[in-house]
C-alpha cells in the first residue's frame, strides 16, 4: 500500500493501489546486510554445539567436579533477561577490542545459546543407553572415539534441535547488536529493520515488507532441518 491508503481514514486489507516499490526498496536496504546475519547466525550455531556437546556428555557420564555448581549457574542465566548483560559484556569487550566486530557480536550472542543448549542436552544425553557407550569402549575405543562414532549419530535429532534455536536467536537478537554494533556496514538486518523506527514516526513501507523478507531464510532453515527433528531416538540407536 501507499503511506496516503495505509494511514486513510477508510482502510482496507485489500490495497486499491499495489507498490510493488517498497519489495525493491526494502530489499536494496536489507541486502547488504543479509551476509552479516548470516555469518553470525551460523558462527554461533557452530560454535555452540562445538562447546555444548562435548559438555554435556561430560557433566552425564564423565562426572566432572563442579558440574552441578555449573548446572546451576546455567539454569540461573536461563532466569535472566539478555538485557542484564549487556552493561559488563559492552565494558569487557571494549577492553578487548571486541565492540563494532563481528567475533564480539557473535560471543555475546553465546551467553545467551549455550545454556540454553547445555540444559536442553544434558537432558537429552540422560535419556541415552550408556551400554552402546560402554560395548565401544570395550572394544577399545576411547571415550573421544566412542563420543564421535556412537553418541553424536544417535543424538543427531538433539543436535539438530539444538543447532536450529542457535541459529535463530542471534537472527533475531536486537539487544546485542544495538549495543555492540554502530558500524552501519557491520550492521545485522535486524538492526536494520529497526531504524524503521524514526524521531517523526515510523517508515511502515520499509518495515513491513523487510520484516517479511527477514523472516524467510529463518523459516527455509526450520522447514530444512525439520526433517532430523522428526527422525526418532530409537532410529539412532539402531545405527
Amino acid at each position: 500500500m501507499t503511506p496516503r491508503e495505509l494511514f486513510g481514514v477508510h482502510f482496507s486489507l485489500w490495497p486499491h493501489e499495489f507498490v510493488f516499490q517498497n519489495w525493491s526498496n526494502a530489499l536494496q536496504r536489507l541486502a547488504p546486510h543479509a551476509m552479516t546475519s548470516c555469518v553470525v547466525s551460523l558462527a554461533v550455531s557452530a560454535l555452540t554445539l562445538l562447546v555444548t556437546g562435548p559438555a554435556a556428555y561430560s557433566i552425564v557420564w564423565l562426572r566432572p567436579r563442579g558440574r552441578n555448581v555449573l548446572r546451576s549457574f546455567m539454569l540461573m542465566t536461563q532466569m535472566l533477561p539478555a538485557i542484564v548483560f549487556v552493561i559488563p559484556l559492552f565494558v569487557m569487550f571494549s577492553r578487548s577490542n571486541l565492540v563494532n566486530t563481528l567475533p564480539g557480536l557473535i560471543l555475546a550472542d553465546m551467553t545467551v545459546t549455550v545454556p540454553f543448549a547445555l540444559v536442553m542436552l544434558t537432558a537429552y544425553v540422560r535419556e541415552f543407553p550408556y551400554e552402546l557407550v560402554e560395548a565401544a569402549l570395550v572394544e577399545g575405543a576411547g571415550q573421544w572415539r566412542a563420543f564421535r562414532s556412537v553418541v553424536i549419530p544417535v543424538m543427531t535429532p538433539g543436535l539438530v534441535t539444538i543447532a536450529i534455536f542457535s541459529f535463530l536467536m542471534p537472527w533475531g537478537d536486537l539487544i546485542f547488536s544495538l549495543s555492540l554494533i554502530t558500524e552501519s556496514s557491520l550492521q545485522p538486518l535486524i538492526l536494520v529493520l529497526y531504524k524503521a523506527f524514526g524521531h517523526y514516526g515510523v517508515d511502515w513501507s520499509f518495515l513491513l515488507p523487510g520484516s517479511v523478507l527477514t523472516a524467510i531464510p529463518a523459516v527455509l532453515v526450520v522447514l530444512y532441518a525439520s526433517r532430523f527433528i522428526i527422525s526418532g531416538f530409537t532410529r539412532g540407536a539402531l545405527r
